[in-house]
Parts: C-alpha cells; sequence; structure tokens
C-alpha cells in the first residue's frame, strides 16, 4: 500500500506530553531513522550510537545542539518490533520546560525527523498489526476517560474485548456465507433446506447478541460521558446551594432571592468511578413543570432547564425540608413518578415540616435524603444514594462489551439491520442470493468497527481526530 511504504521511508517526531509546565517532558521518535536521529540530538557516554542500546534500558544523557546544551535527561531505545508503534522508537525523556521540549523537537526536525500529524503514531501501530481500529480509538478513549468506570471499560476494548466480540460475529457471518454458498455453486445437492434451517437459527442468535450489545449502548454512553443529572426544584429551595456542596466551591451564585439562577448551569463531579454531568436549573413552579415568566432573559433559562430535564438520566428534586408542601412542590414530586430520582428535603439545620412518607405518597418510593446543603451535613448520605445508582455501571464497566463510541453503535445498528433483512428473507423462503447480500454486508459493515473492511480514507478521518503525540 503506499501510505505504508511512505512510513517505511520516514520517521515522525512530537512532544508526546501535554503542554505546560510539567516534571517531566517526552519527545517521541517513531521510524527507521529514529535510533539515527537520537543519535544526532542526544549523548550519553554508555553508548557510542542507540543501535547497540539495550532495548527497554534507559540511559542519562543531555540533548545538545553543536556545543549548546539544552537539558539533561534519560533516553530510551524500543526496538522493531517490539514497540508501540511497531517500528524503532527512541523516547527522550527531559524537564518538562516547554521551550527545552519546543527546541529539542526543532532539533530533531533538523536532523531528519517530519512532524507527526494528529494521530500518527497509534495510526502507525494499527497499520503495522500492532492493534486494530477498535484497539486504537479505545487509547483516545483512555486518555480522554471522565471517570474509573469510563477508564476500565476503554482497558477492557485496549485489551480486544470488543475486538474479540466483533471477531467472533464476523467468523458466524463468514460460516453462514460459506455454506450458502454451497447450495448456491451445487444446487444439484439439494443441501438447501438443511442450510436455511441452520441460517435460520444461527441469524436469530446473532440477532439476540447485537441487539443486546446494542441496548446496552446507553450504559455505554452514561459510562463515556457521565450520567446526565438534572437538579430541579421551586426557586430558592438551595438547589444551587446543593450544586455547590456536590462540587465542593461556588459555583453557583446563593442568594435569599427567589429566581437568582437564570440560566441552566453544567458542571462534573465523580461519584464511586462515574462521572455526573450536574445541570442547576431555574427555579420550576407550574403544572407543566416549568413556571411561567415574561421576563424574556428568565423565560431563556428556564426553557433551557426544560431540555435539561427531558434528557437526564437522572433527576435530583430539592424540596424545602423546613416549610410544608405546597402546590409547587406536589407538581414536582408528581413529575418524578417513573423517572430515575433522588429527593432532597433541604434546610434540615430548621425544624422539619417534611417528611419521607410526604415524599412517597406522592412520587412512590423514590430514595429521600435529608440534609443541609449550605451547611453541609447529610452529603455523605446523598453520596451513598448517588454510589447506588452509579454501582452497576461501576461493577459492569470491563466485564462485559459496552458500545462507548458512536461510530461503533452506527455500525453495530447496520449491521443489524442487514441480519434483520436476510431473517426475513429466510422466512419468505427467498433464494440463498438475496441472504447472502445482506449477510456479506453485515460482515463488512462489522469489519469497520475493527479496520477489517475499512479504506484508506475513512481511517485517516478517524486518526486525524486524535491528539497530536498519541
Amino acid at each position: 500500500m503506499k501510505e505504508q511504504s511512505m512510513y517505511e521511508e520516514t520517521t515522525i517526531a512530537a512532544i508526546a506530553t501535554a503542554p505546560g509546565e510539567g516534571g517531566i517532558g517526552i519527545i517521541r521518535l517513531s521510524g527507521v531513522s529514529a535510533s539515527e536521529i537520537a543519535d544526532k540530538i542526544f549523548h550519553t557516554g554508555k553508548i557510542k550510537t542507540f543501535k547497540d542500546a539495550v532495548p527497554r534500558m534507559m540511559y542519562f544523557g543531555h540533548v545538545t545542539d553543536g556545543e549548546k546544551r539544552i537539558d539533561e535527561g534519560l533516553a530510551v531505545y524500543m526496538k522493531a518490533p517490539h514497540s508501540y508503534t511497531g517500528e524503532d522508537v527512541v523516547e527522550i525523556q527531559i524537564h518538562g520546560s516547554a521551550e527545552a521540549l519546543r527546541e529539542t523537537l526543532a532539533l530533531a526536525l533538523r536532523s531528519g525527523a517530519v512532524p507527526a500529524m494528529r494521530g500518527e503514531f497509534t495510526k502507525r501501530a494499527f497499520l503495522n498489526g500492532r492493534l486494530d481500529l477498535a484497539q486504537a480509538e479505545a487509547v483516545m478513549d483512555i486518555i480522554s476517560a471522565k471517570g474509573e468506570a469510563a477508564l476500565t471499560q476503554a482497558e477492557s476494548h485496549l485489551s480486544g474485548a470488543l475486538s474479540g466480540f466483533v471477531h467472533g460475529v464476523m467468523e458466524e457471518l463468514k460460516d453462514l456465507i460459506t455454506k450458502l454458498e454451497v447450495t448456491i455453486d451445487y444446487p444439484e445437492e439439494d443441501l438447501e433446506d438443511l442450510t436455511m434451517e441452520e441460517t435460520g437459527d444461527a441469524l436469530e442468535k446473532i440477532d439476540k447478541s447485537l441487539s443486546a450489545l446494542l441496548k446496552r449502548s446507553e450504559e455505554g454512553r452514561v459510562i463515556r460521558e457521565g450520567l446526565r443529572t438534572a437538579i430541579i426544584g421551586r426557586p430558592n429551595a438551595g438547589k444551587s446551594s446543593l450544586l455547590n456542596a456536590l462540587l465542593q466551591e461556588e459555583r453557583a451564585i446563593v442568594t435569599d432571592v427567589p429566581g437568582t439562577t437564570r440560566d441552566t448551569i453544567e458542571e462534573a463531579v465523580h461519584i464511586s468511578g462515574v462521572s455526573l454531568l450536574l445541570m442547576d436549573t431555574p427555579g420550576l413552579i407550574n403544572p407543566a413543570g416549568l413556571r411561567e415568566t415574561d421576563n424574556k432573559v428568565e423565560q431563556i433559562g428556564i426553557e433551557r432547564a426544560r431540555a435539561s430535564m427531558e434528557k437526564a438520566d437522572l433527576i435530583l428534586a430539592v424540596i424545602d425540608g423546613s416549610s410544608p408542601l405546597d402546590e409547587e412542590d406536589k407538581e414536582i414530586l408528581h413529575s418524578l413518578v417513573g423517572k430515575k430520582a433522588i429527593v432532597i428535603l433541604n434546610k434540615y439545620d430548621l425544624t422539619p415540616e417534611v417528611k419521607a412518607e410526604d415524599i412517597w405518597e406522592i412520587a412512590g418510593h423514590v430514595p429521600v435524603v435529608s440534609l443541609s446543603a449550605r451547611y453541609g451535613s447529610g452529603m455523605d448520605e446523598l453520596r451513598e444514594e448517588l454510589r447506588k445508582i452509579t454501582e452497576k455501571q461501576d461493577t459492569d464497566a470491563g466485564r462485559i462489551p459496552f458500545l462507548t463510541n458512536l461510530r461503533h453503535v452506527e455500525l453495530v445498528r447496520k449491521a443489524l439491520d442487514n441480519v434483520l433483512r436476510a431473517r426475513a428473507s429466510v422466512r419468505e423462503g427467498l433464494q440463498a442470493d438475496f441472504i447472502v447480500i445482506d449477510l456479506t454486508e453485515a460482515w463488512k459493515t462489522m469489519g469497520e468497527i475493527t479496520g477489517d473492511t475499512m479504506d484508506d480514507e475513512l481511517i485517516h478521518s478517524i486518526f486525524s481526530r486524535f491528539c497530536v503525540g498519541k
């Protein structure tokens, strides 16, 4: 392949650590000339050339540009194919000075390296067979993981759990295609009835497997993006105080004036390994779920609050527990029926006027937590209730395959559509040729998840979304 031959002739270089000051910064070289370029810019008294280095052993030395010493640090040589990219790789670790890193990278480029493009190190790992495409995408999922569950699931994908599932389905489809093609090529053998019965049973199994994976895709979204959590309640119930208490910082303005919050505030907090995307909304009042107002700015905020409620995975309903339930509170509680929610009886530093039994009579048996958001008492009990809600994602992450990538979700859905069409063809007694067409398309579509059936343009598009240096 033309693109692969280009990689065999070039050596790429990039800063592999995040921008900003830090204790350590890394410049990564990968390609056929990695060791020769490293010899020109990094000097150590232990070896004359990195070709003589013991692979994976760290060597102390200095980055120098002629007589100018840029920095001191360590370097390690990883010989192909036993490296991340499958090529010769040298990593130079110096102090995390932005200027020292820039000078070292510039020196590497002047010595024969070319700048790495976005995701090019991982792309080379893919092209050299070190990773498949699903595993390569898991690398970026690890980097961007928002919680323990997301990290665990990404590590599972990197280890090949999803790829194994995909290859298993592809093998089942390939086996069916082979059997059906036998009936097409040798119709005189009268094998069609037996093969069709086997095909129907096998397709039912694949249908159930793909359908179950798709059903888990919503949990996969929660693991990757976090649980969208709307904080609702009537004005001055203490929603912003609760947000600040969960975040342990003054993010929202808190006053005794009702309606202070005019816009939806979104922040993230981690509970039991799962990220909660907290959305503090303007006060809710009317039976339709949101109060009316003539103030245009406030109305915009309320419309955004309505949208937040509709897309929320979890609702935290804040009730002022220091005063009896009024009609506004009751309407809010009615709206929780059938939804994943926790009711918070706030202001329990004052004389309580509402009990859990009062809540259950209206909203059903939802979890109820009494606390004082202003003073922080009762927050441990709320975090425990949140932990119970998130523990399923935390437990399942890494144990069974989840679809956390939208590209994978769409491909599995497309493959399932092909399988369903093939099942319909079997039931209708159509010729094997029609079934093979749908099964072949399903096989190709599943292969796009791992990169087995993708073209270069699509692969380039995926890796272009990666960060430079990875």
